[in-house]
């Protein structure tokens, strides 16, 4: 599945799952954890893994190809490299120690960084689970 497409308990299954729960405990756990949904749950997150935070806004990119202002009509969240976790993706990375980049977008900002925080763990894609199933 793609991470960018994750929302609701299946987001918050692996949000649980980049929290060090195994598959059981993440997709059963009572009361279900609302990462993406409520802050008492995902705000700690935010502030622990350092993650950015960027409004609906119009940005101005100077120069090259994409020169201009570009419009983004969602939230925007990317993990700081302090806290990120996946490996690198390839050599030059490696050379110097730089983690995956973790970015996310959605209607809200807890969407978006929570996207964020599985893509900083998982990558873009992550296996397809049933919950239903421990």
């Amino acid at each position: 599945m793609n991470v960018s497409e994750l929302a609701g308990d299946l987001l918050d299954y692996w949000v649980d799952r980049c929290e060090g729960r195994d598959h059981a405990t993440a997709s059963f756990a009572v009361p279900a954890h609302a990462y993406s949904s409520e802050w008492a749950y995902g705000g700690p997150i935010v502030e622990r893994d350092q993650i950015f935070l960027q409004p609906p806004s119009e940005v101005h990119y100077n120069g090259g190809p994409n020169a201009g202002w570009r419009r983004y009509d969602h939230w925007r969240a990317t993990v700081s490299a302090r806290t990120r976790t996946l490996p690198p993706k390839n050599e030059f990375q490696e050379s110097f120690n730089v983690r995956g980049v973790g970015r996310g977008a959605g209607e809200t900002a807890l969407l978006a960084a929570m996207r964020a925080k599985v893509a900083s763990h998982y990558g873009d894609e992550v296996p397809d689970v049933d919950l239903a199933k421990p």
